[in-house]
């Protein structure tokens, strides 16, 4: 076995402050598979949350390496029994165990020793990259299954010819549009979002796009006075949350007369406000959230990718060297929502 005791790593030293650095690696397991990033990202909710110093106290500590959207190649096979060899092309995400830093979700390393101990998890597994899918696609695949979880949850409420409403269009928002129009290609997808430029990329995927002013009335107009019988809330905007009802159709006063839903599908940095009661009981309506993922999400979105199905030729992506991982968070943090997504590119260091 190769010595893996150390690797280099991007971490958050405390809030607003990045370096890449050196990092000591957990003893291997008899159970390991060790594998090379070679490209990973930014979350826009959790990694930024973690940079502003928004997480729980009893989530993280610092100094912590964030991350869970890397890919790479398995370099060494410790279990007998494992189907990877060296050379696979896999999504490696999270490790959750470090010699010396708190993992938080950990995926921003070069070297990922995966076992029982580090990624125990049950989602905490690494996946095979179909041949047809690149590395940036691989990526991207790790927050549409987050979307694809909480909609799978959905399932008793989202019928097709329903009209479905997601709110923002960041990467978890887009991805539920697509997911919702390959599971029920006969519903109807509008979008609302209030950024400009995250309009226009949903423009490629929604069948209606609406901004965050108008688009309650646009609604109306569109559904003849009914309004959405599902709202996915993907903005990750706390303050979005207890305006909810407002898109929602009226329902629930007779027993052949169902409710609206609201799925709350995003990671908030803060504390959630409802508005006036009165206008959501009257709306008989029932709530779910999700998070995280499930086994079988990372498969079934490389499957749609692989054939074509979940599209991310119109998503932007910046690609940063992963040694200029300060100045990319801050960039991220000053940009804010007119920058889709930051990927970083490990090949060189």
């Amino acid at each position: 076995m190769s010595d893996f005791k150390s690797c280099k790593a991007m971490v958050v030293e405390r809030p607003r402050q990045v370096s890449v650095r050196e990092i000591k690696l957990t003893e291997p397991r008899p159970d390991a598979v060790i594998a090379k990033t070679e490209f990973s990202a930014i979350s826009s909710g959790t990694d930024m949350k973690t940079y502003e110093g928004l997480q729980p106290a009893e989530t993280v500590w610092y100094p912590l390496v964030p991350g869970y959207e890397n890919v790479g190649k398995v370099i060494e096979v410790l279990d007998p029994n494992s189907q990877f060899k060296p050379g696979d092309r896999v999504m490696i995400n999270e490790c959750r165990q470090f010699g010396d830093v708190c993992a938080a979700w950990g995926g921003g390393t070069a070297v990922s020793i995966k076992d029982s101990f580090t990624a125990g998890a049950p989602s905490d597994y690494m996946v095979k990259i179909p041949d047809n899918v690149s590395d940036r696609d691989a990526v991207l695949a790790y927050l549409p299954c987050v979307s694809l979880k909480g909609i799978r949850k959905i399932a008793p409420y989202i019928k097709d010819g329903h009209t479905v409403l997601v709110v923002g269009a960041g990467m978890i928002g887009i991805s539920a549009i697509q997911i919702v129009k390959i599971m029920y290609p006969h519903c109807r997808v509008v979008c609302i979002e209030r950024n400009a430029f995250r309009r226009s990329i949903a423009e490629h995927y929604a069948d209606y796009v609406f901004d965050a002013e108008t688009g309650c009335a646009k609604l109306i107009e569109l559904t003849n006075g009914v309004k959405a019988d599902v709202v996915i809330e993907c903005s990750g905007n706390q303050h979005v949350v207890g305006s909810l009802h407002q898109y929602l159709k009226d329902g629930g006063w007779a027993f052949d007369d169902p409710p609206g839903h609201i799925h709350l599908q995003g990671d908030y940095p803060g504390r959630i406000v409802l508005d006036s009661y009165n206008w959501w009981f009257n709306k008989n309506c029932s709530i779910t959230m999700s998070c995280c993922l499930l086994p079988t999400c990372k498969e079934q979105i490389l499957a749609w990718m692989s054939e074509g199905k979940f599209d991310t030729s119109h998503l932007p992506c910046e690609i940063w060297e992963a040694g200029k991982a300060a100045e990319a968070f801050a960039y991220k943090e000053k940009k804010g929502a007119d920058c889709f997504k930051i990927l970083f590119d490990w090949r060189n260091l």
